[in-house]
């Protein structure tokens, strides 16, 4: 291969994030810096994944266009210290892959070398010893090998060998790696989605689980910080939307209020991430700038503390398959899968109207979790079939609850036990999908004619359950036609989900519109962020 397609690239990342996904458990007990929350190889996987959900929606074979897209879902996806800096790796990133179609190796090393220059831009005391430096060392050995003439396969290899040997020696160059006898779990992240470019040029199937540290060591990384040696309590996460913006004038306005301090982004979106003793503080100092959007607050000495009195038996093993029940889920768009991820949901695998995943998609998801029993919500009728198929395909006890919307698939993982058998939970989730009434509102791609309406192309299109049943050309007025016909005096709930095509301001709006017209119902809006549907919602 001498040119690099923006399909081999696609490839590539997915490769990268499944390697990373396999070994997030592993990532996260070894944990140690900034802070050991136990929750980098976690944040790093999310991060990807909203990164691909991107790349999923950019069509041809143009490196510019997936890189773009890369950069975009990563830095709106980023979970973490370690999310976000990687989301400005892939920042740089595309931005050296700006209008080109293919690349040679050379120039996917410039681009690595771009990606280290944003990164340590992007962070205000650059600390050596952590993934900042995995990223520097690992784009300098890329742009050294392709100097040398290698090829895309040899120049990864040369790349993922030096990695490894730096990794190594992060604890001598990070006290406290070495006091918890770990290397850093950032840096690992990084090795193993360059590990995965490696195993997707040279062809090689990605192992279920790579395990590459002594099997004490996670608990070694734990016990070597103390809960009340954290001096920064809540990670604190945020987007920043508006006009003009300025990151580095946000990251100066609230740099004094804790540490880890990253604000990126460009002049419509920052991303903020600070570990801070008020978090309030923060968000009154960057509403002053804009709208805040996508706000988690989490406290980092609880879940240090939560870590430290698991029991050994309940720590992370990789290695050993995991008891209980795994569920699958099939969604497209970031705010979609994070609320699957917080119910419960193990993987997200993207898909759902126009965009179906094959049995191969969804049996590479099932392969993904260590558990043996496994719930997959399909979320759409013409994914069923193909979830169906999966059960003969793997030696894992599967099973399909035939959700066949967005909100069915909610209200079923809302029932989800874990406590109960496969059984059990299968029978409860199958009957709670059905107390759901869902609709949708899209736009139609052409002329039709369907269920006696006239439909031209462009026109606001409204849905309950599968069918056509209201055309329009404003999408409010299609949304409140579609909830005339689904309320009635049992109905208690009505909850939204606003697509990426949807600002929140005017969902927003909505949302006010509709609590005025049923003031007897509770009216719920989550951003979803699904491509195609202006709007997904259900009444219960």
């Amino acid at each position: 291969m001498e040119q690099l397609l923006g399909s081999d690239l696609r490839r590539m990342l997915t490769a990268g994030a499944r390697l990373l996904e396999n070994n997030k458990e592993i990532i996260n007990a070894m944990n140690t810096f900034p802070v050991p929350d136990g929750d980098t190889g976690t944040n790093m996987s999310l991060t990807m994944r909203s990164a691909l959900a991107e790349v999923e929606k950019v069509g041809g074979e143009s490196v510019a266009a997936v890189a773009s897209a890369v950069a975009s879902g990563s830095l709106l996806g980023a979970r973490g210290n370690s999310g976000v800096i990687l989301s400005q790796i892939f920042r740089g990133f595309a931005k050296n892959l700006e209008g080109k179609e293919s690349i040679s190796p050379r120039e996917l090393a410039l681009a690595m070398q771009s990606g280290v220059y944003s990164a340590y831009k992007a962070v205000m005391k650059p600390v050596e010893g952590t993934m900042l430096t995995i990223a520097r060392e690992s784009a300098k050995m890329a742009v050294s090998s392709a100097n040398r003439g290698a090829g895309f396969v040899q120049m990864m290899c040369d790349v993922v060998q030096h990695a490894e040997a730096v990794l190594k020696k992060t604890p001598d160059m990070l006290p406290v790696l070495k006091e918890a006898g770990v290397v850093d779990a950032g840096g690992k992240g990084l090795l193993e989605i360059y590990r995965g470019f490696l195993y997707c040029l040279s062809g090689e199937d990605i192992p279920e689980v790579v395990v590459e540290v002594e099997e004490d060591a996670p608990q070694r990384a734990m016990d070597a910080f103390q809960t009340e040696d954290i001096e920064f309590g809540y990670c604190t996460e945020l987007i920043v939307r508006g006009k003009n913006l300025e990151p580095e004038k946000i990251r100066a306005e609230i740099s004094d209020y804790g540490d880890s301090t990253l604000a990126v982004g460009d002049a419509n979106t920052v991303k903020i991430h600070i570990h801070t003793n008020n978090p309030g503080i923060i968000l009154q100092k960057c509403i002053v700038f804009g709208t805040l959007h996508n706000i988690k607050v989490d406290n980092m000495r609880e879940q240090h503390a939560d870590l430290l009195s698991l029991s050994e038996n309940d720590k992370p093993a990789a290695a050993v398959p995991a008891a209980g029940i795994a569920v699958i889920a099939v969604a497209a768009g970031g705010g979609l899968t994070e609320i699957f991820t917080s119910l419960g949901v193990s993987n997200v695998v993207r898909g759902g109207q126009t965009m179906n995943p094959s049995t191969e998609d969804i049996l590479a998801a099932v392969k993904e979790v260590p558990q043996k029993e496994i719930i997959i919500l399909p979320n759409n009728k013409n994914i069923i079939m193909a979830a169906k198929q999966v059960s003969e395909l793997i030696d894992k006890e599967v099973r399909v609850v035939e959700t066949r919307s967005i909100p069915q698939g909610i209200a079923a993982m809302l029932a989800f036990a874990s406590e109960g058998t496969l059984e059990q939970n299968v029978a409860v989730m199958d009957k709670e999908k059905n107390k759901v009434k869902s609709a949708a509102v899209t736009y139609a791609v052409c002329n039709s004619r369907v269920n006696g309406l006239e439909i031209h192309e462009g026109d606001i299109i409204g849905l309950i359950e599968d069918d056509i049943v209201t055309v329009g050309k404003d999408i409010n007025r299609v949304v409140k036609e579609l909830l005339e016909r689904m309320i009635d005096e049992e109905s208690e709930v009505i909850t939204l989900y606003n697509g990426e095509d949807v600002p929140g301001e005017a969902a927003a709006e909505l949302q006010s519109e509709l609590e005025e017209l049923y003031d007897g119902c509770d009216v719920e809006l989550y951003e979803g962020g699904q491509p195609f549907y202006y709007y997904l919602f259900s009444v219960e």
